[in-house]
């Protein structure tokens, strides 16, 4: 086949990224004569072919971040992110004996309760966690993901929302990030992380149920509902989204072992304690 390239001018009129001038060695063989249609053609699929480009580049969501799970085989990397941020909770309670009980007896008697909790603030050490769990406690201690354990200190309480914070003295802590419990939605997923049996975690997966739900016990009346499986030490635990962020704070657990159902105060109420704080 025979052919020669087109004069310089006609390639720059046709606008084609081998217009004279360029650096590189890649030159058309292009057969002789004007031909139009075949221009046309190879115009069109250029830009077809560049349309399905930006489309596939808009459509892709990007690399995806830590802890954030997408076409979801394993909740393990998740699970290990925000597991970190969780401590568990030993309430030590004062209660008095009963006059029937004996003089043999002592008077008062000390019971420890088991709960949980989630950091917010790691250069301040500051945790929350319910406020039921740790109202009239007598001695609070908290151990760590890293298998310390350490005394820690009320701060301030929110009645209505049933929350409270707590401080303790510590380095090497890890933040929980705080999500938007409005945003929440029925059928989002969401991973509880709780206590099972002294400060032993569990994690549990499960759905939103309801929003604006209330509880016999608990004075705030906005709840989340969740049909993740937790037990009594899940109490002030955190329940999480798929986004490794805080959206609620466990604060009742209905069956007497294991719940069919279990309620969250929303994370938006935890501004409340530092509003209270100042």
């Amino acid at each position: 086949m025979t052919g020669i390239v087109l004069d310089a001018r006609q390639i720059q009129n046709a606008q084609l990224p081998f217009a004279s001038g360029s650096k590189s060695r890649f030159r058309p063989l292009l057969v002789r004569g004007r031909h139009p249609e075949l221009m046309r053609k190879w115009s069109d699929c250029l830009l077809s072919s560049m349309t399905i480009i930006a489309g596939l580049l808009l459509l892709w969501p990007g690399p995806a971040q830590a802890g954030e799970i997408r076409d979801v085989q394993t909740l393990a990397p998740l699970v290990g992110k925000v597991i970190q941020s969780v401590v568990g909770i030993k309430v030590g309670t004062e209660t008095s004996r009963s006059m029937d009980a004996g003089p043999e007896l002592p008077p008062r008697i000390m019971q420890d309760v088991y709960g949980a909790g989630v950091v917010i603030k790691a250069e301040s050490g500051l945790i929350v966690t319910s406020n039921h769990l740790v109202s009239g406690a007598t001695t609070l201690a908290v151990r760590l993901p890293d298998g310390r354990q350490l005394d820690a200190r009320f701060v301030v309480a929110d009645e209505r929302y049933d929350l409270a914070m707590l401080r303790i003295s510590a380095s090497g802590l890890t933040s929980a990030r705080i999500g938007r419990s409005i945003d929440v939605e029925p059928g989002d997923f969401v991973v509880a992380v709780g206590g099972s049996s002294g400060f032993t975690q569990s994690i549990s997966l499960g759905i939103v149920s309801a929003l604006h739900r209330s509880s016999p016990g608990v004075p705030c009346q906005d709840l989340i509902q969740t049909d993740a499986l937790l037990d009594r030490g899940s109490a002030g635990g955190p329940l999480f989204n798929l986004r490794g962020e805080v959206i609620g704070i466990v604060a009742a657990i209905t069956g007497e072992t294991e719940s069919e159902r279990a309620f969250a105060i929303p994370s938006d109420a935890i501004d409340r304690l530092f509003v209270r704080m100042n």
